[in-house]
């Protein structure tokens, strides 16, 4: 069971009895207590004294945020009794959440929903959760159900002055609904698991198997396994070979072949990067001039024909004519990503982007970026003219709208079509002016396609120049003098961007705790977390236990780490080179000039044992930053060191790729950020066959990167020996 990591015995605490009542919850099924439940059904009376002892004697308040699982189990002991059923329910159900949830990986996760159930069961003002949440057992699918429904319905109450919570019980509810779509996340993953691997005793009859998975980035890719061999032999004696694809089928006659299907499959990947690419050499996108003959055909014909009109609005709003349709006065596409207003005062479209936040609301005042959405508006000159379809039958619109995209598209070189029309001007974005992510921001491209748009950060003024710049192209008659009263310097995008003061305190916080500790031990944690995160701004890697890696993975002359933070590509890499400056090659060497120091003051302190990784490290045997831990060992930090040390803020751990994502792209090309970063699209990865980056590129993020360095005063630590070892 996963949730027994939070429960083990450390030197000063003995957790039997948690362990004990925590199994006796995970294992035992809600159907069971129809009718009632008792606490005695799970622990012994004897126990609870025991447990209440430990609770109020050796973990004191601030230990919460250490022990917040063993804080949970204790508060359901001493529940009122009028909310005790209920809550012993709620535990049972969280328990076995618990478990489906990774313990380093859904640390916080996990902390917040111990905490949001703790304080339903201590504290009066919270107990209104257990009358709300509806009755046990539920199947956690329809429980997202409910609290997606009761948010919606409770915010639209308090819009009408007529609330039945409060928006901070509404703000809870949205917390405890988060939460559990982790938990339904990881079920459906496990589901899928077993379904592709019914049997752990009994492989599987089938040479071809087939897995999704989802990324730290929330990217879901499918991945095909070929195994060649005979199913009941040896894992050791199979020759496997895995590739990403696009969860395709194979027909009945490339079932017969394993050789049929990778060829397939390889083929198909490739023909589906070269559609996905989107860029000239495809002759589904649109060029220059067949851009300029559709926009001054549809301008002409706008201010006389709805037709014209609505296909204007069409290209102008990156929306299919049949969502145009519906015509009231504000309205939301399904998914809910695009707003469109028609009003005799306002014309215009609102493109949000699905974007992670902060999970802490004690950070949402230092972010970045304010809000996640832009507005375009649409000139208003031909909004009557779509007004007048309000009277027409939709199968006779759809009949004028072939029709007139045929007479158009009869000098095309390909088919004008009701799919491909809302697609020009981000088409022209792209391929003449350059503005890859833009062009994606305004087709309001899905992040789940297109993973920088969970990092972006970009001004509102910005991006309506760009949709500018495109309509000056395309037809430069049009007057866009209505855009500019939209442009606002307002930054939009990632909601997991602290500002620059932020990160510059934090910075300061880490380095002020390495050179004024006066705990030896504690000096080293602290220098190995404030490495850490200069390696994680720096190289703008994602987090992982494996990063940074060891010594021979590190070329300190040439200034490059190797890092595999990611998938198999189709590619075959599993890997990239991050460049890094200067500062960050002298800061490796003086962390490991402190590491010899620091094994040379400590030999009258630690037996041999207890300092190897030390050794190991230096020897590039070991991962680079250690740890001192609870029990007098040196290891490797791990990833729930971090979180254990910075409980008073929950940043998530990737949010210094949001923040370097933001930094870079001021300073480098969009293609070199998306090399760095690891979101090239298959086969143009660094060093792939197809890639276009050159070496020389290096420079560019390593002058980015010394700018950051001054930007956020990043002290070297060239004077620090940690002589506070004495």
């Amino acid at each position: 069971m996963n949730g027994y990591s939070y429960l083990e015995d450390t030197q000063e605490l003995k957790l039997e009895s948690f362990r004990n009542f925590y199994r006796a919850l995970a294992q035992v099924k809600l159907e069971s207590f129809q009718n009632s439940i008792k606490l005695n059904d799970f622990i012994k009376p004897t126990e609870i004294v025991e447990l209440n002892n430990i609770i109020n004697q050796q973990l004191a308040e601030k230990s919460i945020s250490e022990y917040p699982l063993v804080h949970y189990l204790i508060a359901i002991i001493n529940t009122p009794s009028a909310y005790r059923a209920n809550a012993l329910k709620w535990a049972i159900f969280n328990t076995q959440c618990i478990e489906l949830l990774d313990s380093k990986e859904h640390a916080t996760t996990i902390a917040n929903l111990c905490m949001r159930f703790r304080l339903a069961s201590t504290k009066r003002e919270y107990h209104w959760l257990y009358n709300f949440l509806p009755a046990l057992p539920m199947e956690l699918e329809d429980l997202l159900e409910f609290l997606n429904k009761a948010e919606t319905e409770n915010k639209e109450l308090v819009e009408r002055s007529t609330p039945n919570l409060t928006t901070k019980q509404i703000g809870q509810l949205a917390n405890i609904r988060v939460i559990y779509t982790y938990a339904h996340t990881q079920s459906d993953r496990q589901k899928r698991h077993r379904e592709s691997n019914p049997s752990a005793q009994e492989p599987p009859q089938t040479d071809v198997r087939k897995t999704s998975k989802i990324t730290l980035d929330d990217e879901k890719t499918y991945q095909t396994h070929f195994e060649r061999g005979v199913a009941k032999l040896p894992i050791e004696e199979k020759i496997l070979e895995t590739v990403e694809d696009h969860n395709f089928e194979f027909n009945s006659i490339e079932q017969c072949s394993i050789t049929a299907q990778i060829n397939n499959l390889k083929n198909r990947v490739l023909h589906k990067n070269k559609n996905e690419l989107m860029s000239k050499p495809n002759p589904r996108v649109f060029d220059l001039p067949t851009a300029q003959y559709v926009m001054r055909i549809l301008f002409e014909q706008a201010e006389n024909s709805p037709i014209h009109a609505l296909l204007l609005f069409s290209v102008l709003s990156f929306t299919h004519y049949e969502e145009l349709l519906v015509l009231r006065t504000r309205f939301f596409l399904n998914p809910k990503s695009k707003e469109i207003r028609f009003s005799h005062e306002n014309c215009f479209f609102r493109q949000s982007i699905d974007s992670s936040k902060f999970k802490d609301t004690f950070l949402k005042e230092y972010m970045l970026n304010i809000g996640n959405s832009f507005t375009i508006p649409l000139p208003k000159v031909y909004l009557d003219q779509i007004l007048r379809l309000k009277k027409w039958d939709k199968a006779d619109i759809a009949s004028e709208v072939q029709e007139h995209l045929r007479r158009i598209s009869n000098d095309l070189t390909f088919p004008l079509t009701a799919q491909n029309l809302p697609r020009l001007i981000s088409d022209i974005t792209l391929n003449e002016l350059g503005y890859e992510l833009e062009s994606k921001l305004l087709a309001g491209e899905n992040v789940n396609n297109y993973t920088p748009c969970h990092y972006f950060s970009i001004k509102i003024t910005d991006i309506l120049d760009v949709y500018i710049q495109t309509l000056d192209l395309v037809f430069p008659q049009l007057d866009n003098k209505y855009i500019e009263e939209f442009k606002s310097p307002i930054t939009f995008g990632s909601q997991q961007v602290p500002d620059l003061p932020f990160v510059q305190s934090f910075f300061y916080q880490l380095d002020h705790q390495v050179r004024n500790n006066p705990n030896p031990f504690q000096t080293l944690n602290h220098y190995s977390l404030w490495l850490w995160h200069v390696c994680m701004l720096i190289t703008s890697a994602r987090p992982s236990e494996s990063f940074p890696p060891n010594l021979d993975y590190i070329d300190l002359d040439n200034q490059l780490m190797a890092v595999a933070d990611k998938e198999q590509r189709y590619s075959g890499t599993i890997g990239r080179y991050l460049p890094f400056n200067d500062y960050l090659r002298d800061e490796i060497q003086y962390y490991l000039k402190y590491l010899k120091h620091f094994l040379s003051l400590t030999k009258a302190y630690l037996p041999q044992e207890k300092v190897q990784a030390i050794h190991e490290v230096l020897d590039g045997k070991r991962l680079l930053l250690l740890f001192y831990d609870s029990k007098e060992y040196i290891r490797n930090l791990e990833l729930s060191d971090i979180q254990k040390y910075f409980t008073e803020i929950a940043l998530q751990r990737n949010w210094t790729r949001h923040f370097t994502r933001y930094f870079f792209a001021q300073y480098c090309n969009e293609d070199v950020v998306k090399d760095i970063f690891g979101h090239d699209e298959p086969m143009q990865e660094l060093f792939d066959r197809y890639s276009a980056f050159q070496t020389t590129d290096y420079d560019q993020i390593r002058a980015a990167q010394d700018k950051l360095v001054k930007t956020l005063a990043l002290k070297s630590m060239s004077n620090f020996t940690g002589i506070m070892i004495t």
